[in-house]
């Protein structure tokens, strides 16, 4: 499997410019602010939440492949993020994810973040084959992640470490920290599955 190291590295050629880094923020921020807006703006209204959390499953999958994308050198395209408004699909996925993950916290911290882990690709697994079943995709999650749960949370501890230094940067980092990890966490997907093939 290819290192962390060696996947961050990889996104510094496909985002070649300070441009590159503004363009991606942006994209990624403003499918947030969609999504979480209508939320803030009711936070007590239950059918507002309802709203949100499925606005929420379609953006997810649409990140996924806009991320994916940039990873393999394609152009950035905003309109990807919005491209899985169709079927329910991705709503089930999300809430059979989110299910799981609610269930191993109430066990303990640790079973939610292995369980969090072990299901992850599930979403990336649906970008790329909108035709994949819900039992095929979360089985094929679980196998590809059978001996690499530590690596993606050493990723994802790696990127919460620097988000919260970002805190003392007034957020300016930010701007290329999270265009950064989020194409270097959708290409440890692209990695994983090139081992998982072989």
């Amino acid at each position: 499997m290819t290192t962390n190291y060696d996947i961050i590295g990889k996104t510094k050629h496909s985002l070649d410019s300070f441009t590159t880094y503004l363009q991606v923020f942006a994209c990624l921020a403003l499918a947030s602010i969609l999504v979480q807006a209508p939320t803030a703006i009711w936070p007590q209204n239950i059918a507002i939440s309802l709203v949100t959390f499925i606005l929420s499953a379609y953006v997810q999958i649409g990140l996924a492949l806009f991320c994916l994308e940039i990873y393999n050198g394609k152009e950035i395209d905003f309109g990807i993020i919005f491209s899985r408004f169709n079927g329910i699909k991705p709503i089930v996925f999300m809430g059979v994810y989110v299910i799981i993950i609610l269930l191993g916290l109430v066990l303990l911290i640790i079973p939610g973040i292995i369980l969090g882990l072990m299901y992850s690709q599930v979403f990336y697994i649906l970008a790329e084959n909108p035709q994949v079943g819900l039992i095929e995709a979360f089985n094929k999650s679980e196998r590809m992640m059978k001996t690499n749960k530590g690596q993606l949370f050493s990723l994802n501890l790696e990127f919460l470490f620097y988000i919260i230094l970002g805190v003392f940067t007034f957020f300016i980092w930010w701007i290329w920290l999270l265009p950064r990890y989020s194409v270097a966490i959708a290409g440890f997907y692209e990695e994983l599955k090139k081992e998982f093939k072989g």
